[in-house]
């Protein structure tokens, strides 16, 4: 082999090694995201027993501090609730509009699969009352 041979080899290694390292990177951060993205549509429910569960395995928590904690999330989660009621409607009013300017781009088969994706979406929100309604009333 000539040098410069020898030399388009080591590149194209190198070059097939940064490839393969920067696939591997994306890969791995499309994994870390999507679990983390799983976690946060946990019910409350299913949320506050594996929180439960971490603090108990991670701080050996004793029967009276496993009490005690169980106490603190009921009084957190009612506030967190109190919070979520008061902001809601905002958050409704914010969709709304979303959907709106989306839908005013959109001709009319697009608006028609665009409501068919809110309609999704809102189905997997669990149709917290108006959570997430369509904002032409369709619900």
């Amino acid at each position: 082999m000539t040098v410069g041979t020898t030399r388009k080899r080591a590149a194209l290694s190198l070059a097939a090694v940064f490839l393969a390292g920067i696939l591997l990177g994306v890969a791995g951060a499309r994994v870390y995201s999507h679990r983390g993205h799983g976690r946060a549509h946990l019910s409350p429910q299913e949320y506050r027993i594996q929180l439960l569960e971490m603090l108990d395995r991670e701080l050996d928590l004793d029967q009276g501090q496993a009490e005690q904690v169980e106490d603190i999330l009921d009084q957190i989660s009612d506030r967190f609730q109190t919070v979520r009621d008061a902001v809601e409607p905002e958050f409704q009013a914010i969709r709304a509009e979303r959907a709106e300017r989306i839908m005013a781009l959109l001709d009319a088969g697009q608006r028609i699969r665009y409501e068919r994706i809110l309609e999704e979406r809102q189905r997997r929100r669990g149709g917290n009352g108006n959570r997430g309604a369509l904002p032409w009333g369709r619900r």
